[in-house]
């Protein structure tokens, strides 16, 4: 039954009989019959078994038709004609070839159909007239046997399209969207591909990802129906989509929900409270707005006040003190870091979400103020509306970066797609274009090419003597030449020394900006310093962002002399004119908003609900003239009878008032029911002051971004005096529109083989003409934290693979460095026979010492002690694992290995521990902090700090110990040492290895050591898994040739090397060599000629 028509039982018997009356014939149709039957139809209990017996009935289809074309009127259209097929069209999801039927005899012939059609484009149609329009065009243009000509005339008409993109109605506007794609599709799309298509699925899933706010609803978190994305791209995946569009949005899509995983695991931990890191406030209210201090204005948020103070801040009463501690204090500096993310819950129930704007000023005070911004007109009506009503409001810090992946997805909504051709349109059969300075620098590629040896000072200015080997001399000719060009550097070969050969030719021998992009700040700052090195004037370089160590500071843009700019002020104050009017407004709403109360219920009543209003009387005297008072002798107030119906209580001693008694039904509804009307009541009241703060609030915005924008003039000119612009490829997002603004014409990316596809397109602007990608699609693919969308997990979406891999697999042509200066021989071994066959070792790699008091220069320690689970710690990269491994017998053994090293004279920043696992990496940094200094890189020591685990280590006492570097192995590519101690973890019975089934995770492993590579790991558990046993096999049989498996670690004396031992056990190096040598005496004569008669150290 329609829920819009008279709920009374007599009159719906009557109009049921009167429709199956029509369809037995026993009724004709008039006027007047024609209503009654439609009404009769609408109150059928089941639409799809309604939809049957029009269809088997012989009057039903004609009955149906005529009964939709006696009334034309608008009336009928936004009445009974819309509540028809409002009706019919809840059987969308079963009704199939009979719905189509019964809405074919509807529109066709073209009588109801055409007035309809007009008066849609007349705009005459109500709201839920025009949403039955759309779908009833969406369905017509995906009809499979039937001609679909008139719709798509019809929808292809400007006018239609539109009113339908451009309606109020979200749900409108999703429809407008899928009818334009309908039209521009090669062949129809089904059913299934609209009800499986993107939007509708909760209130922030459009068709159009520009309409998704980047921050998530409450409804999209607690969604259970899978987001929509697509499969990777793939040009013949996609023939019914515009392929640029298609990129754009899945590249959008599916990024977020990279961050979304994240988010929900986050929330689902901070709920459940099995994060004990996050940050929890317990009673917060909302008090107002921000937008700033006077002079220095912000985009607009809300002020949230705690009910009670940080425990952080117990004992502190002044409140400059209090800032002092925020500001300067570590543990004070961690409390609601600026930008982070932040959950608003009511129990279990979330609110919403917003970022925290960082305000020291307010976070001092007590009790504590905090500001919270919020994205999306959405989020902002329901946070508002539940902050005024919900108790018990608790504020959640939620341990997800979201300040990592907001630019990138707020680029990715302005970005085109330059350099398509090469990106998304390449084929064998392509040609390989050329960029448009090649004609510039033909005389180097020129010479490269005849004589690929030349010494390049010859060529360009370079303060050394430099000669090239023939991959590094065609590597370097191809980033010249092409529009985009492939460079892969295999370990070892010396990536960043080409790439900053190819930013010297083109800064020297061009007028070109370059903007060249690292995954990380620490690469970041080693490539501008290998530009620096080959005399590129560092008055033609800025580096963008933070975090620079102090050798680059004086690059950064912070640091950038800046010039008298001249800035518009009178347009200026007219902006900050505008804002203050808007922020006035702003302020008036949103005070009205917070200042409602029952009292302006009672009075809204009066106006909407006057039956409900005159049940709520209040009469002030007695028919006697006495004044009322209650049961306690007080006088009863205007709102004694609307309080009482509230709580869910009878009319006190107002029972007895006639008008009250008149109103039984009122008075009888069941709290729930009442207490949902108060919440609709509430809900009607402040709908206009809501929609009136999203829209000043959105204007005040815009202006505050344009006023900001003025202000860039002085940033905008140090950039465009500018020839190299660095950054990270966060920071190339988070500049995405001065970079578009300045239009660097090349692009050189560094690590592009460790960095998502997404952040290289947010790097390109529309001025680039060449991209150079210098990387490795055989070391490890971009991190993500879902692993459900990662290559490994074979789903095909392959959010991890990064556009140089994409590139090569699809045949792009690519130059690959063959010559490695990194490894020994004995360890470049290994990744030439698994990975890299044409491996070329240089001269330098040879003829090196070997690692002293140690039998080789490779061992694998081989065990069988089993390994533990820590369940504090998930290591995402590990097939999504909910806990970590460690192994403490490898802790034992691999810090006696470190001291033994450092007997022999190894210093310890020499030496590098690695392990898979975040779990034994914690175990380590505890086990190593009492000898040693451990240092964790930023990755490492943000990913701890994700599961909560301090990382506050240093102390005055270990100033003097020697600093460790600790990392995962994901974590420590893209570096080297001298020696690394890696282990493996992995020792168990079911042969279970993991992530370290892949072999770009063998690789990276295997190539980081210089001159020595110490593994420790349980052979047996690796040679038999199930999936990776394959690699591992063939690794250990490289180990086995080489005589480098030991059932312990195999120390020799140098004094004596005659004595060789094998330690089993963390006690062996105590017992067998506690100083680091053998238990013999020296015998070694000093310069005074007596012989030393002690055990040699």
């Amino acid at each position: 039954m329609d829920p819009a028509l008279p709920p009374h039982s007599s009159r719906i018997s009557r109009l049921k009989k009167r429709f199956l009356d029509v369809l037995s014939g026993a009724v004709k149709l008039d006027a007047r019959g024609a209503t009654l039957f439609l009404e009769g139809l609408c109150v059928q209990d089941d639409p799809v078994v309604c939809l049957d017996a029009v269809s088997e009935s012989a009057h039903g289809l004609s009955s149906v038709r005529s009964a939709m074309q006696f009334d034309l009127s608008i009336q009928f259209m936004n009445g009974l004609g819309t509540t028809v097929l409002q009706y019919l069209l809840r059987a969308s999801d079963v009704g199939g070839d009979a719905l189509d039927n019964i809405l074919l005899h509807v529109v066709e012939p073209p009588i109801f159909w055409g007035v309809f059609v007009c008066t849609f484009q007349q705009g005459a149609l109500n709201e839920d007239a025009q949403l039955v329009f759309a779908r009833l065009l969406t369905r017509f243009l995906i009809l499979q046997d039937h001609d679909t000509t008139p719709y798509r005339d019809v929808a292809a008409r400007p006018s239609i399209q539109a009113s339908l993109i451009t309606s109020p109605k979200h749900e409108i506007r999703e429809m407008g969207h899928l009818v334009k794609h309908l039209l521009s599709s090669i062949s129809p799309l089904t059913l299934y591909d609209v009800l499986n298509g993107p939007g509708g699925r909760h209130d922030n899933d459009f068709p159009d990802f520009h309409d998704i706010a980047i921050l998530p609803t409450a409804d999209e978190i607690l969604c259970r129906k899978p987001p929509f994305l697509r499969a990777a791209y793939d040009d013949e995946l996609n023939p019914l989509e515009t392929p640029v569009k298609v990129y754009l949005d899945n590249t959008f899509r599916m990024l977020r929900e990279d961050m979304l995983f994240d988010i929900r695991q986050g929330v689902h931990a901070a709920l459940q409270n099995k994060r004990h890191s996050s940050l929890r406030v317990h009673g917060v209210s909302m008090v107002g707005i921000y937008t700033g201090m006077d002079n220095r204005k912000a985009r607009w948020a809300i002020k949230l006040r705690c009910d009670n103070d940080f425990w952080e801040f117990r004992g502190m009463k002044d409140e400059d003190g209090r800032l002092h501690f925020l500001k300067r204090d570590s543990r004070g500096s961690k409390i609601l870091r600026h930008q982070s993310l932040v959950c608003l819950a009511s129990g279990q129930d979330i609110i919403s979400f917003g970022t925290v704007n960082r305000v020291e000023e307010l976070l001092a005070r007590n009790p504590p103020l905090i500001v919270l911004q919020l994205d999306g007109d959405v989020n902002i009506r329901k946070t508002l509306t539940s902050l005024r009503t919900a108790r018990d409001v608790q504020l959640i810090q939620i341990d997800t970066a979201t300040f990592a992946f907001e630019p990138v997805l707020s680029a990715l909504k302005k970005r085109t797609v330059p350099l398509a051709k090469e990106i998304l349109f390449w084929s064998p059969d392509s040609r390989l274009e050329s960029c448009r300075s090649s004609i510039t620098l033909s005389h180097i590629t020129n010479t490269l090419s005849s004589t690929p040896s030349i010494e390049l000072d010859r060529l360009f200015d370079l303060p050394k003597c430099v000669r090239l080997d023939e991959s590094q001399a065609k590597s370097l000719a191809a980033g010249l030449q092409q529009r985009v060009s492939l460079i892969q550097g295999p370990p070892g070969t010396g990536k960043s020394f080409i790439g900053a050969l190819l930013a010297k030719a083109i800064h020297d021998e061009t007028t070109q900006t370059i903007l060249v992009v690292c995954y990380t700040n620490h690469a970041l700052d080693q490539f501008l310093g290998d530009l620096l090195e080959y005399d590129i004037p560092s008055e033609s370089i800025v580096r963008l962002g933070g975090r620079s160590n102090n050798s680059m500071e004086h690059l950064s843009l912070h640091n950038q002399p800046r010039g008298r700019v001249r800035y518009d002020w009178d347009e200026i104050d007219e902006l900050k004119c505008v804002a203050s009017c808007y922020e006035d407004k702003l302020e008036t709403h949103f005070r009205t908003l917070l200042d409602i109360d029952d009292w302006n219920l009672i009075t809204y009543l009066e106006l909407k609900h006057p039956e409900f209003s005159e049940a709520f009387h209040v009469p002030w005297e007695t028919q006697d003239g006495m004044m009322r008072v209650g049961r306690n002798g007080q006088v009863i107030d205007k709102g004694y009878l609307f309080s009482r119906w509230i709580r869910g209580l009878d009319a006190g001693v107002l029972s007895g008032e006639p008008h009250v008694q008149a109103s039984a039904r009122i008075w009888g509804m069941a709290r729930s029911a009442r207490q949902q009307l108060l919440s609709a009541w509430r809900q009607e009241f402040i709908t206009k002051d809501l929609e009136s703060i999203c829209r000043f609030g959105r204007s005040y915005n815009m202006l505050q971004e344009a006023i900001k924008q003025k202000f860039t003039r002085s940033t905008m000119a140090i950039l465009r005096q500018k020839r190299i612009i660095a950054c990270t490829t966060t920071g190339a997002a988070i500049y995405a529109d001065a970079l578009e603004r300045v239009g660097p014409e090349v692009l050189l990316v560094e690590e592009a083989g460790e960095i998502l596809e997404s952040h290289i397109l947010t790097a390109l602007s529309r001025e680039v003409d060449q991209m150079i990608l210098i990387g490795d699609h055989k070391q490890l693919r971009p991190k993500v934290n879902n692993y459900q969308l990662t290559v490994e997990k074979g789903d095909g979406f392959d959010l991890n693979r990064s556009l140089f891999e994409r590139l090569v697999l699809k045949g792009y042509p690519h130059e690959t460095l063959s010559t490695q200066y990194r490894m020994r021989p004995e360890i470049s071994a290994f990744v030439r026979e698994l990975t890299y066959p044409e491996l070329i070792d240089a001269p330098s790699t040879r003829q090196r010492p070997d690692i002293r008091g140690v039998q080789s220069n490779v061992v694998f320690v081989d065990h069988t002690h089993p390994e533990d689970d820590d369940s504090l710690i998930g290591d995402r990269a590990d097939h999504g694992a909910k806990s970590s491994k460690q192994n403490s017998y490898e802790v034992q053994m691999v810090l006696k290995i470190v001291r033994y090293l450092a007997q022999q004279g190894y210093k310890s920043e020499n030496i590098v521990v690695l392990t898979p696992y975040l779990g034994q990496l914690h175990q380590f940094r505890d086990a190593l902090k009492h000898d040693n200094d451990p240092i964790l890189n930023e990755m490492d020591s943000s990913d701890l700090a994700h599961f909560g685990l301090s990382l506050l280590l240093q102390s005055a006492s270990k100033a003097k110990k020697g600093r460790i570097h600790l990392a995962t192995i994901d974590n420590y590519q893209g570096e080297e040492s001298d020696i690394v101690i890696a282990s493996l973890t992995r020792s168990n019975k079911s042969n279970a290895i993991g992530f370290m089934d892949s072999p770009e995770r063998l690789n990276v492993l295997l190539s980081r050591a210089r001159d020595g590579l110490i593994l420790i790991g349980n052979s047996q558990t690796f040679l038999h898994s199930r999936k990776g046993g394959a690699l591992w096999r063939k690794f250990i049989t490289l180990l086995e040739k080489g005589q480098y498996i030991y059932q312990g670690f195999p120390v020799k004396c140098e004094r004596h090397p005659e004595h060789v031992v094998l330690l089993k056990r963390a006690s062996d190096f105590d017992d067998h060599c506690p100083d680091g040598g053998c238990t013999e005496p020296c015998g070694f004569t000093l310069a005074c000629g007596h012989v030393l008669d002690e055990v040699p150290f």
